[in-house]
């Protein structure tokens, strides 16, 4: 299976980063290969709404052309995308909060019954590390993905949420074998 990871934090080595570390190599040493798009290194622009992407049927047709549009084709050719995010006031970070405005253009027809996606059916992971709790920070995230998902068409293969984060070196073994888990969840 080809995995996409997508990483949207602006900390280099920070604990999303190496969660997500842990995440592909698990699923590298269980024979899948993995690719690792990291977005703070990109130039990915905010959407400007005018849904010209929505005139064409067979590829994301934004009119903006930055880093996002190889983004899109690894997107479309994965079978599994993990998304992967700290949470920065209550939300995904800029960085993949302009992936996924952007990742409209991977859908097409909504609400009308030529209705489809162009990644439709690839499993999708979901990633997200926080300072604080889950509840009253991160389930905002969560819930923003799972509507993400279920506009883009994506079939939901796992929710990996590690609260109460300090620094990379504090994360435990407990941490560790709860990526190892959502790693194997995913492709499963």
């Amino acid at each position: 299976m080809r995995v996409v990871t997508i990483l949207g934090s602006p900390r280099e080595g920070g604990n999303t980063a190496t969660i997500l570390g842990w995440v592909e190599e698990e699923l590298e040493a269980i024979g899948h290969a993995v690719e690792r798009i990291d977005l703070a290194s990109l130039e990915i622009g905010g959407c400007v709404g005018c849904w010209a992407c929505d005139e064409t049927a067979d590829e994301p047709g934004c009119i903006l052309f930055d880093d996002a549009q190889a983004v899109f084709e690894r997107m479309i050719d994965a079978d599994a995308i993990v998304f992967s995010s700290p949470v920065y006031m209550w939300g995904f970070t800029s960085q993949m909060k302009a992936l996924l405005d952007r990742c409209a253009c991977l859908v097409k027809g909504y609400g009308s019954p030529d209705y489809a996606s162009l990644v439709s059916g690839r499993r999708a992971g979901l990633l997200v590390t926080c300072a604080g709790p889950v509840e009253e920070n991160a389930d905002l995230v969560v819930s923003a993905y799972r509507r993400f998902a279920e506009y883009a068409l994506l079939t939901p293969a796992g929710e990996l949420l590690v609260p109460r984060c300090g620094e990379p070196d504090d994360l435990d073994d407990a941490v560790a074998e709860r990526a190892v888990r959502f790693a194997r969840d995913l492709v499963r």
